[in-house]
C-alpha cells in the first residue's frame, strides 16, 4: 500500500458525552466499540501517523489505545470545545514534521480506512491546502488540512469545528471530496442515535466516493 510519509490522521475523542450519559466511545456497538472503529479506519489508511486526542474519558480510553499501538496525545483543555482538540491535534502532527494533519472525530460509525485515503489521494495530487469530505449539500468530517492551514487552526475557539475558518475567510483553498454514502455524516450523541445507527451497521453499509 502507498503511505503518506507527509500526513497524520489524528481521531478525535476527548468529549465528555453529556447527551449519552456515559462514555459513548466505548459502548458496545455493532460487535466492537465506536473508539475501535475509528481507531480501525485510521490505522488502516494510508497515513504514515496516527494519534488519537483524549480528554475527559482518558483513563478510560487508555487498555483500548494500548491495545491499537497509536500515540495518545492528551487534551487538558477538552471542556473548552471541540476547537481545543482540533488545537491539540495540529499542534502534534507540527511538532511531530508532519506537512498535513488527517482529521476525523471518533461517533461517526461509518467513515472507513478507503474514506480517509480517498481524501489521502486528493491531497497528494496537490490541488488546494484543505479537503473536506462532503455528500449532497452537507460537507464535513473527516477532513484534511495542509500545514499552510495550521496557524489558522489553532486560532478556534469554543466548539468551533475547522469549517468555520472557511466561512471567515473564503481566500482558503478547498477542495470538496464527493461520497454518496447517505449515512456519512451519521453520529451518535444520545443512546436513541447508538441503537438505529448500529441497525444500520449491522446490515452493513459501504462507503462509496461518487
Amino acid at each position: 500500500m502507498q503511505m503518506f510519509p507527509r500526513v497524520c490522521a489524528c481521531v478525535l475523542a476527548a468529549g465528555e458525552s453529556k447527551r449519552m450519559g456515559a462514555c459513548k466511545l466505548l459502548l458496545p456497538f455493532a460487535g466492537s466499540t465506536l473508539l475501535e472503529r475509528a481507531l480501525d479506519a485510521a490505522i488502516g489508511c494510508a497515513a504514515e501517523g496516527v494519534a488519537v486526542v483524549t480528554g475527559a474519558y482518558r483513563s478510560e480510553m487508555a487498555a483500548t489505545i494500548a491495545c491499537a499501538g497509536v500515540e495518545e496525545v492528551h487534551n487538558p483543555s477538552w471542556g473548552n470545545g471541540q476547537a481545543s482538540s482540533v488545537k491539540t491535534a495540529v499542534c502534534h502532527a507540527s511538532s511531530e514534521g508532519f506537512d498535513a494533519v488527517l482529521l476525523m472525530v471518533a461517533d461517526q460509525p461509518f467513515v472507513t480506512a478507503s474514506h480517509l485515503d480517498a481524501l489521502l489521494t486528493e491531497y497528494d495530487a496537490g490541488r488546494a491546502g484543505a479537503y473536506l469530505s462532503a455528500n449532497g449539500n452537507r460537507c464535513g468530517n473527516p477532513c484534511l488540512f495542509d500545514k499552510r492551514c495550521f496557524s489558522s487552526l489553532t486560532k478556534l475557539e469554543g466548539d468551533e469545528g475547522a469549517r468555520s475558518l472557511f466561512r471567515r475567510d473564503s481566500s482558503f483553498p478547498v477542495r470538496y471530496i464527493y461520497f454518496d454514502d447517505v449515512d456519512l455524516f451519521e453520529d451518535v450523541d444520545t443512546p436513541q442515535d447508538l441503537a438505529r445507527l448500529e441497525a444500520f451497521a449491522r446490515e452493513g453499509r459501504e462507503t462509496h466516493r461518487v
